[in-house]
């Protein structure tokens, strides 16, 4: 019995290590990379304060932090150094310099950066949420030392053809859209988790882009890519003040292009009076209705109003919903006082003048709305009335022909 105790003892912390090789002590701080390993990361903690350590190769190379071949990538803090190694070299690497007495590290291997798709039509200014992910061996990574320390971006190029044969100079500047990380803040719902989310805003002009994302503090090197198209944004906002204390101002949202579905328009508004009133004020278009027209109190008061907020609609040719910021804007009320030069009065005609546009405009949308509908039905009547025509022809030819083939036989 106890020899069996013994032999458990002895080899009981083999299995120990094997449960947690993930983590492991350095001996003489050096590791070994087995040959099929493709990528690995590591972190060496050090004594506080001190240089980054120096990296030795199985063939004696030496890496440095500030020097280092292009497959290495090196992040340094004040006591910790995470360095990360494409196609490493199999065989004892070796650390040299002021690692921590507690120098367990963590090993992490064939890492690898995933995201979401974009959808490949997006609009300008639009608002969506966006998520990428890392895995260790296609298992989702969750070591916080180490996702506290990546940072992700995502970049805007404008898209030509053969850019690789560009000179350096002539290489198209990106527009950075955004920066994410997984800490638990604004659309990123769990910090630690892998998942790495942000509001990604659509603030470039329409055309063509190559979208990036990659790593950008050095922390390890991946990068993703696709092609999309940005389309001029589907709708447009226009206040009409009112120049009668007992009609509201209205905001309206009216769709270009019939790019939205009729009835998939709501919105959420902020609004504040002179005297600094806050109101929120949400509405949504009837199902036949293609436009929205908000009424914002007419406090019949002279000042500064503000309004901000949402535009929300659904893509008619992909049935996407859409999310629009609405930036801060102001208008200023003054008293319709007639006065020599008549610049109040000016006002109040140009302000009628547009609103009489708008709604001209959304006369002629419902009549080419209408117009459509009315085509669109015509022609599928005439489809039925063809599909039926040609049923009962075709019926009315075969039993034509069985009539004259009973004629042709000859009786017996």
């Amino acid at each position: 019995m106890l020899k069996r105790l013994w032999i458990c003892s002895a080899v009981w912390p083999l299995f120990a290590w094997a449960q947690g090789n993930d983590q492991m002590t350095w001996l003489d701080n050096r590791f070994r990379v087995d040959p099929t390993i493709k990528q690995v990361s590591f972190m060496v903690k050090r004594e506080e304060p001190s240089r980054p350590v120096i990296l030795v190769a199985p063939d004696g190379s030496k890496y440095y932090s500030s020097r280092h071949p292009k497959n290495v990538s090196w992040y340094s803090e004040d006591d910790l150094d995470i360095i990360s190694i494409d196609s490493p070299m199999a065989g004892p690497w070796q650390a040299i310099g002021r690692v921590s007495q507690d120098n367990r590290i963590t090993l992490l291997s064939n890492l690898r950066l995933t995201a979401d798709t974009l959808p490949q039509n997006l609009y300008q200014s639009e608002v969506l949420k966006f998520s990428a992910q890392l895995l260790q061996n296609e298992q989702p990574l969750t070591v916080r030392d180490f996702l506290e320390r990546v940072k992700l971006r995502i970049l805007f190029y404008p898209f030509i053809a053969d850019e690789q044969v560009l000179p350096n100079n002539m290489q198209p500047e990106p527009t950075v859209i955004g920066d994410f990380a997984d800490d638990g803040q604004d659309r990123d719902e769990k910090a630690g988790d892998g998942i790495f989310t942000l509001s990604l805003p659509v603030d470039v002009e329409p055309g063509k882009y190559r979208v990036v994302i990659k790593s950008m503090n050095g922390v390890f090197s991946r990068a993703l890519e696709q092609e999309v198209l940005v389309y001029p944004k589907p709708f447009s906002a226009t206040l009409i003040k009112s120049h009668n204390a007992q009609d509201p101002h209205q905001l309206v949202v009216l769709p270009q292009d019939d790019a939205l579905v009729v009835g998939s328009l709501a919105s959420y508004i902020q609004y504040s009076s002179p005297k600094n009133k806050q109101q929120i004020i949400q509405q949504r278009a009837l199902p036949t209705e293609n436009e929205l027209s908000i009424a914002l109190p007419n406090d019949d008061m002279t000042g500064k109003y503000a309004w901000s907020g949402w535009v929300y609609g659904t893509d008619r040719l992909h049935q996407r919903e859409l999310i629009f910021p609405l930036v801060k804007s102001h208008f200023a009320a003054v008293k319709n006082i007639r006065a020599e030069n008549h610049v109040v009065d000016q006002a109040a005609i140009e302000a009628e003048k547009q609103r009489q546009q708008i709604l001209h405009d959304i006369e002629q949308q419902k009549q080419s709305r209408e117009k459509t509908i009315r085509i669109m039905i015509m022609g599928n009547i005439a489809i039925i009335f063809f599909i039926v025509g040609s049923i009962l022809g075709w019926r009315m030819f075969k039993k034509r022909r069985k009539e004259k083939q009973d004629e042709l036989v000859l009786p017996s």
